[in-house]
């Protein structure tokens, strides 16, 4: 039997033939993206590549002190000493940045043959894709891009699936959901994680993708759905892409105020909700913008308000008035319900500006407004999961499985080996069957499941 080090060795040269197969017999699954030949591109391989730097120095005495060779060279696992000299100042980088290609063949033949742990391109165009600083490139123009992630949704199923582990050498204390701040054991601040995802996570996510794409991109926007692009990422969440030539120049002033729109931010709710006589009123849904959903958004944080951990002083005459007041918002037009007792004007206003806050979704903030920023191939394979990068249309989002319509690998079945850590593996649905939870054991999992805890880092092939 393999040890655990040449078990993981075998796992990533397994992992990238299954890639290099997938390439080579399905190149159309690529969608290329338009001027490619404008485009920067990230390669993160399954290899790491490791150079160990000079450094120059002196001793307490003042004598001179080099340490390091100058070597690199590559690596399947991530090296913490040089192997040339023993130097534990090593760089090392699973990435290869500042690539580009003329074309479709070009890419499709450096996919296939590198069979890379994951593809990512530039939303944005430059003139000189492969300039090694971004001042050199020549930017010229950005796609309006959302990432809508399991990870920034702060869902309570995280708690159960994800997990944490100390890095100090004496410690390795273990823990389930967000790791803390310091480890309660001994006190350390570097931990490993591991991320898990389930269909609480994708369902999330999907649901405010949805909302996104409906309610935002093209309702109060108005972009023609034929110049937005949808796509599952392959592991915890979704993607929008607006490939309107409108927005390609927009700077990254202009794309922080499209995310704060739509995130709710800065919403001046004392102009939304007002007295008209003695009566409190909300805007009927037919207005344009946030007035129009802020019925909708109230309606949701309502309907969680058991949930909400805020002290305002209208939390508790809202969880008394719930019925009450939820009867009034889904009326058409909608009402404040004076029935839900002793919620005023201010406390409704301070109401609407959290539930705008809530419904507007946490998408990932940095990404929408960084020209720069780099996004998922679609077509491509995510070396996390082992899951098809998926393009899809508006009605085809509405019934997307991720655990059954971005599977990859079908066929066979394969040998492998559980990681004996003291969280263990989680339980997950691949298709229609369960699988686990695991806990360090030997078993033989048809190739999709097991493709999967491969990617995930959970299991070595035995």
């Amino acid at each position: 039997m393999p040890n655990q080090n040449q078990g993981f060795t075998s796992t990533v040269l397994k992992l990238r033939f299954m890639f290099h197969e997938y390439y080579k017999s399905n190149p159309n699954s690529i969608d290329v993206p338009d001027k490619i030949h404008n485009r920067e591109f990230g390669i993160q391989s399954w290899e790491y590549n490791w150079f160990c730097p000079v450094r120059k120095s002196r001793d307490e005495s003042g004598h001179d002190i080099t340490t390091g060779c100058g070597q690199s060279g590559t690596s399947l696992s991530n090296i913490k000493k040089c192997p040339n000299c023993g130097s534990d100042e090593i760089q090392t980088t699973t990435w290869r940045r500042h690539v580009g290609y003329l074309n479709r063949d070009e890419l499709i033949r450096d996919l296939t043959s590198v069979a890379p742990h994951s593809v990512y391109h530039s939303a944005a165009f430059y003139k000189i894709p492969v300039a090694r600083h971004m001042d050199e490139k020549e930017w010229f123009g950005a796609e309006l891009v959302f990432d809508i992630d399991a990870d920034h949704l702060d869902l309570s199923c995280a708690k159960d699936h994800d997990a944490w582990r100390c890095n100090e050498k004496e410690c390795h204390k273990t823990g389930t959901g967000i790791h803390p701040e310091n480890c309660p054991d001994c006190g350390g601040k570097s931990f490993s994680t591991r991320k898990w995802i389930c269909e609480n996570c994708l369902g999330e996510a999907k649901k405010y993708t949805v909302k996104l794409y409906d309610k935002f991109i093209v309702n109060d926007f108005g972009f023609d759905p034929e110049l937005v692009q949808l796509n599952y990422s392959g592991h915890r969440g979704y993607h929008v892409r607006v490939r309107d030539p409108r927005v390609y120049s927009l700077d990254s002033n202009s794309r922080i105020q499209i995310v704060h729109y739509i995130m709710g931010l800065g919403l001046n709710t004392e102009k939304v909700i007002v007295t008209q006589g003695r009566v409190n009123r909300v805007p009927d849904r037919d207005f344009p913008g946030w007035a129009g959903k802020i019925a909708d958004a109230i309606v949701e944080f309502v309907r969680n308000i058991d949930s909400y951990n805020g002290t305002e002083r209208w939390v508790k005459s809202l969880r008394k008035g719930k019925v009450a007041a939820l009867d009034g918002l889904l009326r058409n037009p909608p009402i404040l319900n004076p029935e839900a007792k002793d919620i005023g004007l201010k406390s409704w206003q301070e109401i609407a500006e959290k539930a705008a806050e809530l419904y507007g979704g946490e998408i990932d903030r940095p990404v929408t407004h960084d020209i720069h920023r780099v996004i998922r191939l679609i077509g491509s394979l995510n070396g996390k999961t082992g899951f098809l990068v998926s393009q899809l249309n508006r009605d085809e989002l509405d019934d997307f499985d991720p655990f059954r319509d971005a599977i990859a690998f079908n066929d066979g079945q394969m040998k492998i080996k559980f990681l004996q850590k003291s969280s263990g593996v989680p339980r997950f649905r691949i298709g229609d069957e369960t699988y686990g939870p695991y806990h360090g054991e030997s078993v033989e999992l048809p190739t999709p499941a097991a493709a999967f805890v491969l990617c995930k880092g959970v299991a070595i092939i035995e």
